[in-house]
C-alpha cells in the first residue's frame, strides 16, 4: 500500500476560500491521504462550511486549536501534527488550493530517494484572489546545504505551504517552531533549524501543482506589516551561529 499523506489544513476566517482548499486536498488522485481541518477560533462560518463539507466527504477530520498567536498557524498545526496518522505530511493555507495531482507529484519526488529526501517544496503558481487569473511562478533553487544556508541569510528561500515532510522529523523534534520569539515568521526560523540539522529542504524544479491565492487578508502581508522585524531578528541570530 502507499505510504499515508497527512494534508493538515489550518483556518483562520477563510470563509471566502475553505470549501475549495478542503474538496480539493480531499479529492487527490493520491489514494491514501487523510485531511485534517483545525479551526484558530474563526469568527466567521470557516467551521460551519468545513461541517457541510464533512458532510459529502465523512472521512474529513475536523479539530480546533486556541489562538494565541497572531498572524501564525502554529497553535493549530501543533494540534494537526498530534491528529496525523501519516508518514507524510502537508501543512497547507486554507486559502490555497491544489491540482488534482499534486500530492501524487510529491511522492513520485520522495520514492526517487527513499529515506534520503525527508523535505520538499516546490514553486508556487500565483492566483489573483479578484480576478481568478495566474500570477506567475514563484520558485526557488540551491544545491547544497550551505548555498541554502547563505540565501536564508537574506531572505526565506522556501515556498512554506508548499513543503510536505516525512513524519519522522516530527517524531524526532525536529518541526518544533518558536512563534513566542518569531510570530507569523515562525517557520523561516524552522526552515533555518533543519539546516543547522543537516536537513535539506530539496526544491522540486518545476510546479507540481500547488495554487497560492494573492489577496489582502492573508497572514504573509499582515505579518510584514507588524512593528516586529522577524526576518532581520532571525537572520541575525543565524548569521551569528553559524558565522558565515
Amino acid at each position: 500500500m502507499n505510504s499515508l499523506v497527512s494534508i493538515i489544513i489550518p483556518c483562520y476566517n477563510s470563509e471566502k476560500w475553505i470549501e475549495r482548499a478542503l474538496v480539493t486536498a480531499l479529492s487527490q488522485t493520491y489514494n491514501n491521504i487523510e485531511v485534517i481541518f483545525v479551526d484558530n477560533e474563526s469568527t466567521d462560518n470557516s467551521v460551519s462550511i468545513a461541517e457541510k463539507v464533512k458532510e459529502s466527504f465523512p472521512q474529513l477530520i475536523l479539530s480546533s486549536a486556541k489562538n494565541i498567536y497572531p498572524h501564525c498557524w502554529d497553535e493549530p498545526r501543533s494540534r494537526g501534527f498530534e491528529l496525523m496518522k501519516g508518514d507524510y505530511v502537508l501543512v497547507m493555507g486554507s486559502d490555497d488550493f491544489l491540482r488534482e495531482d499534486f500530492i501524487e507529484n510529491n511522492m513520485k519526488f520522495f520514492k526517487t530517494r527513499p529515506g534520503e529526501i525527508l523535505a520538499l517544496q516546490s514553486p508556487i503558481m500565483g492566483i489573483h484572489s479578484d480576478t481568478g487569473k495566474t500570477a506567475g511562478i514563484i520558485s526557488h533553487s540551491y544545491k547544497s546545504l550551505e548555498e541554502f544556508k547563505q540565501k536564508c541569510l537574506n531572505s526565506c528561500p522556501v515556498n512554506t505551504p508548499t513543503v510536505m515532510y516525512n513524519t519522522s522529523l516530527f517524531k524526532s523534534g525536529l518541526l518544533k517552531t518558536r512563534p513566542e520569539q518569531y510570530g507569523g515568521a515562525a517557520d523561516y526560523d524552522l526552515y533555518c533549524q533543519l539546516a543547522d540539522n543537516e536537513i535539506f529542504i530539496y526544491p522540486a524544479p518545476f510546479w507540481l501543482g500547488f495554487y497560492y491565492r494573492w489577496h489582502e487578508d492573508q497572514a504573509t502581508w499582515k505579518v510584514q506589516k507588524e512593528k516586529v522585524n522577524y526576518d532581520a531578528l532571525i537572520q541575525k541570530y543565524w548569521r551569528d551561529r553559524w558565522k558565515i
